[in-house]
C-alpha cells in the first residue's frame, strides 16, 4: 500500500476558489496554478456543497507516544544516526514500558524530517591530514579555468563484476549527508574482480589498460610510460600538461618522482588521505553505475542479452 498523498494547503484551496468566483473555467485554473483538473474539481465540489474548504477534523486512535517521548527519540537519532527503527523500538519498550511496531518509529523521525538514507562512503582522516586537505583546497581554489584545462587526473580503480559492497542507511535530515556521523568511513580497496589504469582531462578521457592489482612502482612507471603522454597528446595538451593523482606508495617513490620529473611538465602535490580529491572517481563511479545496471537488465530480460 502506497503512501498517503500530502493534502493541498489551505491556501491553495483558498485561492483556487478565489479563480472560481472570479469566473474562470476549471482547466484555466488548473493552468495557472500547476494542479491538476480532477484536483480543482473536487476543491471547488466540495466549496459548492459545504461552503468551505477547511478540512473536517479527524477521528482516530490517540498517538502512542507523548511528545516529550517523541523528542527522546530524536535525541537518540541525533546522537547515534546510525541506530535502526528496530533497536529503538525495542529501548522505546525498556524506558516507556509502550508496545509499539517500528513503523511507529519510523512515522515520529519522518515528522521531525528525518529520513533513511544510504550512508555515504568516505575515507577515514585523521585531523593532521584534514588541515593538510584544507590548505590544499585554499592553494588550489583561484587557479584559473587555463589552469584545471591542463591537468590529467590518473587513478587505478577496481570493478566487483560480480557482487556487491552493501549498503548502510542512516537517519539523517536534509543536507547533512557530509556530516562526520551521517558518514561510511571506508579503507583502500576492498575485494574486486577486475583492476584498470585510467586518466582523463576535462577534454576527454584517455588511455585505458588492464593491470595486476599487485603492480608495483616499476610496473607503474611503465605503464605511465606507455599511456601519459600518449593520452595527453591525444588531448591536444601535451606541451604543458600536469599529472594528477594521490599519494600511494608507488607513486610517491624516489624512482617514480624521479621519472615524473623527466617526462611531465609539472606534477601537482596532493594531500594525503586523499583519494576523494580526484575527479577521475567520478567517472569510475559512473561507470560502475552502468555497470550494475547493465547486469540488472540482463538478469530482468535475459532473451534481450547481447554480446
Amino acid at each position: 500500500m502506497g503512501r498517503k498523498k500530502p493534502e493541498i494547503r489551505i491556501e491553495m484551496k483558498k485561492l483556487i476558489i478565489d479563480h472560481y468566483k472570479s469566473g474562470k473555467y476549471i482547466r484555466k485554473v488548473s493552468d495557472i496554478l500547476k494542479i491538476s483538473k480532477s484536483i480543482v474539481f473536487s476543491i471547488i465540489s466540495k466549496y459548492r456543497k459545504t461552503g468551505s474548504v477547511e478540512n473536517k477534523a479527524r477521528t482516530g486512535l490517540p498517538a502512542i507516544f507523548t511528545p516529550r517521548e517523541q523528542r527522546w527519540f530524536v535525541k537518540k537519532i541525533t546522537i547515534n544516526p546510525k541506530i535502526s527503527a528496530v533497536k529503538l523500538t525495542l529501548e522505546a519498550r525498556k524506558r516507556f514500558g509502550k508496545i509499539s511496531h517500528p513503523e511507529t518509529v519510523r512515522n515520529i523521525l519522518r515528522n521531525h524530517d528525518f529520513h533513511a538514507r544510504v550512508a555515504r562512503r568516505k575515507p577515514f582522516i585523521s585531523r593532521v591530514n584534514q588541515k593538510e586537505r584544507l590548505k590544499f583546497a585554499r592553494c588550489y581554489f583561484k587557479k584559473p579555468k587555463e589552469f584545471w584545462e591542463s591537468v590529467i587526473f590518473v587513478e587505478e580503480s577496481k570493478f566487483n563484476v560480480f557482487g556487491s559492497n552493501g549498503k548502510q542507511k542512516v537517519w539523517r535530515r536534509l543536507n547533512t549527508e557530509l556530516k562526520l556521523r551521517n558518514l561510511r568511513d571506508t579503507v583502500k580497496h576492498g575485494v574486486g574482480s577486475h583492476f584498470v589504469w585510467g586518466c582523463m582531462s576535462s577534454f576527454g578521457t584517455g588511455n585505458l589498460e588492464l593491470i595486476d592489482s599487485k603492480v608495483n612502482t616499476y610496473g607503474f612507471i611503465d605503464i605511465l610510460k606507455r599511456n601519459i603522454r600518449q593520452s595527453a597528446q591525444k588531448m591536444g595538451i601535451l606541451a604543458n600538461f600536469k599529472l594528477y593523482q594521490d599519494n600511494d606508495p608507488k607513486r610517491t617513490s624516489h624512482v617514480c618522482r624521479l621519472w615524473a620529473l623527466y617526462h611531465c611538465p609539472m606534477v601537482i602535490k596532493t594531500p594525503a588521505q586523499s583519494p576523494d580529491l580526484n575527479s577521475i572517481e567520478h567517472l569510475w563511479d559512473n561507470i560502475q553505475r552502468h555497470m550494475h545496471e547493465s547486469k540488472y537488465y540482463e538478469q530482468k530480460y535475459p532473451e534481450r542479452k547481447t554480446n
